[in-house]
């Protein structure tokens, strides 16, 4: 049998009944929100739906990570689609009549481009509109889309898509719920402690003899969850090393070459592991292709990569019920632990997937769909960006808020102010917490409140933080609750990086080079500071001075975007110069600290351009904005033209060529457990 005949039987050919109700209602015009289990087939039915003909310009696909975003567009490209991808780092066919995206490389690039909006926008996995990071970004572009386009949602780990519908219904719009709760490869689950004994004692691990128990069971291939890269490899190379191999899997010279030495040795004992510091090529030339054609015996994959696996196998083993998120240990979320098992079965090759666990790994009842429900952060751009030069932002206490994810009253900080008359406030406060921490301020009193007729009400209100008040203390408004340049240039991007862009272009002695050079420590996190502080740098000195060490959750920990750490800006610099490549680069972090690797270069190069893509497509400062000062508006426009040449240096016209696999690796293969290698020199 040969790769293409393997991956056509896991591929759906003709559709359920749930896949042509979807279909249907998509020519009718309504919204539709999938919910089905993991290999069901969601995804056909926006194939099916674009494969009749159904929209004149165009449809944007949109999925959480751009390692989906390059499956997708490689196997449409495959197909013969007229196809295009847009990705932080990558811009190929753009108005094609089908473009894959991730959401924040679209709402920038695709979804706000004037006179050209989408006929269709899908949104893959959207349960990410409850992600505590990124829920706002899917929020605000969810709730600012013109009505014209068209919306899909796909999902199997939702367990209230009826509440997505009803919103979307508020926005105007006619939604319908496909569900259906069949899956394709109904699940088994097997206690793998019972399967590891008659080992002989060179099969020593403790997950070694559960996988080799598996394997001789019939039960492989196995894909294993472990909670970090560390663990992930670790119990590769334990497997590797343990698991006796019959049939060794031959690699050619520029496989061994792309795969490298240690995932190399790997792969020829049918074992590999998968995580985000894999390159691209390793990922989606060597493991998965390989994954796919059957002839690896276990894939190890990280627990927080559950949703970028673009594989299944006939059986899932975890080998932990938490991971470690930063400095915090997290349990894995029954929605989460739903969409692991999700990848055992393969469709059309597998009756049953098998769901592995021991006494030390939470169990299959334990798996159950999230109830969706906002993200705390709100979409500060989405709402800043529907505000006009001199428009007050007391608008959106009147009714802009109530386009958000939520059927709950949402406070925005000057409702009870918005419905005094003018003028009304000697103070000259115009949101509600403004008045109430005004009132009470026990230092450098106000004279006024003490004989103001509205001293009794302003003692009334709440001092907690508003979204109104937030953005006028961080300077984004105004007094009079206007947005000023600051807040123009903030509103440009779907995270906290304009924030930090606004302070530094304000800072005339920052080279704005520099500036955006030191922008791509935004998205390092503490991936590149080695031993040196995370909070080091101009830019973070900048921005605690000009926000004053504000706190605003998802915007601001101490002054600085959450995201800051130091280091990446002389990796992007010494990219982009082309002083070393990124498999040196990679090879030296490895070297200094165990954190970073090739894909984490990568998936940095990806959000440092994706944000100068931001900056490229936006406009020119308003000259009516408050504080939108000439310097100021001529070093946003040096900015943007810096952006578009940086972009320009570092463009990449296609994905890099993967090879194909060769006849030998196209062979399936029966994964039965080898004899062990005393046994072979024995015999």
């Amino acid at each position: 049998m040969r790769l293409g005949e393997l991956e056509g039987l896991q591929t759906l050919m003709l559709p359920d009944a749930w896949q042509r109700e979807a279909v249907h209602a998509l020519q009718a015009g309504r919204d539709v929100v999938v919910d089905a289990p993991t290999g069901a087939g969601k995804t056909h039915v926006f194939e099916r739906f674009v494969e009749q003909g159904n929209f004149v310009r165009r449809a944007v696909f949109t999925v959480p990570t751009r390692a989906l975003a390059n499956d997708k567009y490689a196997e449409w490209l495959a197909r013969g689609w007229r196809v295009g991808i847009t990705t932080g780092d990558l811009s190929v066919s753009p108005h094609a009549p089908v473009v894959v995206a991730t959401l924040e490389a679209a709402q920038g690039t695709l979804l706000r481009a004037a006179g050209a909006p989408p006929d269709l926008l899908v949104i893959d996995e959207y349960q990410w509109l409850g992600d505590p990071a990124r829920g706002n970004h899917y929020e605000g572009v969810i709730a600012t889309l013109p009505a014209a386009v068209q919306l899909l949602f796909l999902s199997g780990s939702v367990a209230n898509p009826e509440d997505v519908a009803a919103w979307l219904g508020r926005l105007g719009r006619e939604a319908e719920v496909v569900r259906t709760a069949t899956r394709p490869v109904p699940l088994e689950e097997i206690e793998v402690d019972d399967l590891a004994r008659g080992f002989p004692r060179e099969i020593e691990g403790f997950w070694s003899r559960r996988v080799a128990g598996a394997l001789r069971e019939g039960l492989g291939p196995v894909l294993v969850f472990a909670p970090h890269r560390a663990d992930a490899e670790r119990l590769a190379r334990e497997f590797a090393r343990e698991l006796p191999l019959g049939d060794p899997l031959p690699l050619t010279a520029e496989q061994a070459s792309m795969a490298g030495p240690l995932l190399a040795k790997l792969l020829q004992r049918r074992v590999a592991y998968h995580h985000s510091g894999l390159g691209y090529v390793q990922r989606a030339g060597l493991v998965e292709p390989l994954a796919k054609a059957g002839q690896l015996r276990v894939v190890v994959a990280t627990l927080g990569l559950a949703a970028g696996i673009n594989f299944s196998l006939r059986s899932v083993l975890l080998t932990a019920a938490a991971y470690r998120v930063g400095a915090l240990e997290r349990d894995i979320a029954p929605h989460e632990l739903l969409q692991m098992i999700g990848r055992a079965g393969r469709r059309g090759l597998d009756e049953t997937g098998y769901v592995l666990v021991s006494s030390r790994t939470p169990r299959l009842r334990r798996a159950a769909p999230l109830r969706l429900k906002r993200a705390a952060p709100l979409p500060w751009a989405a709402l800043l960006r529907g505000l006009a030069p001199g428009e007050s932002a007391l608008a959106l206490a009147r009714g802009a808020v109530g386009r958000l994810f939520t059927a709950e009253p949402f406070p925005m900080g000057a409702e009870a102010t918005a419905a005094l008359p003018p003028e009304t406030t000697p103070c000259g406060q115009l949101t509600d917490t403004g008045r109430a921490r005004l009132v009470r301020r026990r230092r450098e009193p106000f004279a006024g409140c003490a004989e103001c007729p509205l001293r009794t009400a302003c003692l009334a209100l709440s001092p907690e933080p508003t979204p109104l008040w937030r953005w006028q203390r961080t300077g984004l408004l105004d007094k009079q609750l206007h947005l000023t340049a600051r807040g123009a240039i903030a509103a440009v991007f779907l995270g906290p990086e304009g924030l930090a862009l606004a302070a530094g272009l304000e800072d005339r002695r920052y080279p704005v080079e520099a500036l955006l050079h030191d922008c791509a420590n935004l998205f390092a996190g503490d991936r590149f500071a080695g031993t040196n502080p995370r909070r080091l740098g101009r830019l973070v000195h900048v921005c605690e001075k000009t926000y004053r060490r504000e706190n605003a959750e998802g915007y601001l920990e101490e002054g600085l975007p959450p995201g800051y750490g130091y280091g990446a800006s002389e990796i992007v610099r010494a990219v982009a110069e082309g002083t070393a490549s990124r498999g040196a680069l990679a090879h030296g972090l490895a070297a200094d600290f165990a954190q970073a690797g090739r894909g984490d270069i990568d998936r940095l190069l990806t959000e440092w351009r994706g944000f100068l893509r931001s900056l490229a497509a936006a406009g020119p400062l308003a000259a009516g904005l408050p504080f939108a000062t000439a310097p100021l508006r001529t070093r946003w426009d040096e900015a943007r033209a810096l952006a578009v040449r940086l972009l320009g240096e570092a463009r990449a016209a296609e994905l890099p060529a993967l090879p194909p696999l060769t006849p030998e690796q196209r062979r399936p293969v029966q994964h039965r457990l080898g004899r062990p290698a005393a046994a072979r020199a024995a015999g």
